[in-house]
């Protein structure tokens, strides 16, 4: 009977499970909620919760029932917790090999397929991540929205409110985010929007969203716009930075990969990004990621059930992660 791996990513947005054959070719997709953090109240169940639901659609879309697969690997978003994530999944993968580990264990993979290097991921928080030849690894910021993830899509909507709160009493310059902040929330001015920040009625990811109006603003020209903007590269590339410097990178040409929806989402802080990183790694490489997130536990998840990544299995992981889509 043929093998199987799986492989997922779970953010704190929403979890992808990704199932193929020992050769890469993709049998199926599933997709839950968020999957962070376990620590915060209710988070065990809403890790189980998003493991249970994506990898039952998963296997539904591969035709397994109850499949036990040779390897999984699991990279699930919450820092340092991955004792907790394991704890919080034991009992909802059935495989041979199980690992549970940071989301930015696999993103890195989907950067660099196993390789040296780092990965910077700005989604509605940022963690960067490297491994050297050496097989050292280091990370630097991931303290999550309420202590740090600087350049974030949380981050950066919160940079955002407060240009808007200080336009709106006159302490800082007129911005045109008041106004698209207030349309992306649906409300009619900054009290109400207020109102849902303070009531939580606006989830984490629900903030993050309204990110999405400052490459807006910025694009109109509007100067606080993309102040946040530059602010929020520069933050990204000295993370990366200081991680190339901590592994002994920084000297050498290193492969730095862009994973998340900010960095997609702005030329800008693209730009300001790399300007930063190079203050600190002259030589690096920038790249997009090869991969999806979830393909890159999968490819993991090869690696754990001893499968050569060759040629063609790689090729088949290219066509699993175009399928997919967005990286």
């Amino acid at each position: 009977m043929p093998g199987f791996v799986l492989g997922i990513d779970g953010g704190q947005t929403s979890t992808t499970a990704a199932i193929c054959d020992l050769s890469g070719r993709l049998l199926g997709v599933g997709r839950a909620g968020p999957a962070n953090h376990v620590w915060e109240p209710g988070g065990i169940a809403r890790v189980k919760r998003a493991v249970t639901i994506s990898l039952r659609e998963a296997s539904r879309a591969a035709r397994l029932k109850s499949p036990t697969f040779e390897a999984a690997f699991l990279g699930m978003t919450g820092g340092k917790a991955r004792g907790s994530a394991a704890e919080a999944v034991r009992g909802c993968v059935s495989a041979k090999r199980l690992h549970v580990d940071n989301d930015q264990v696999n993103a890195l993979a989907s950067v660099t397929a196993g390789t040296p290097g780092i990965v910077v991921i700005a989604g509605t928080g940022t963690i960067t991540y490297g491994e050297n030849a050496r097989r050292q690894s280091a990370s630097a910021s991931g303290w999550g929205w309420l202590l740090g993830d600087e350049g974030g899509g949380f981050w950066i909507a919160r940079q955002a409110i407060t240009a808007a709160c200080r336009a709106w009493d006159r302490r800082g310059e007129p911005t045109l985010l008041t106004d698209l902040l207030l349309a992306a929330a649906g409300v009619r001015d900054l009290w109400q929007l207020h109102f849902l920040v303070y009531s939580e009625r606006l989830s984490r990811s629900d903030m993050a969203a309204l990110a999405a109006a400052v490459p807006d603003a910025a694009a109109r020209g509007d100067a606080a716009a993309r102040r946040i903007l530059r602010d929020a590269g520069r933050e990204l590339g000295l993370a990366a930075g200081v991680v190339a410097i901590r592994l002994d990178m920084h000297r050498r040409r290193v492969t730095v990969g862009m994973v998340g929806g900010v960095f997609r989402g702005s030329a800008e802080v693209r730009a300001a990004f790399r300007r930063e990183v190079r203050k600190h790694a002259p030589n690096a490489m920038f790249v997009e990621p090869r991969f999806t997130p979830v393909i890159g536990s999968v490819l993991l998840a090869l690696k754990m059930a001893g499968v050569a990544l060759a040629r063609d299995v790689l090729a088949n992981l290219d066509a699993a992660s175009a399928a997919i889509g967005a990286k």
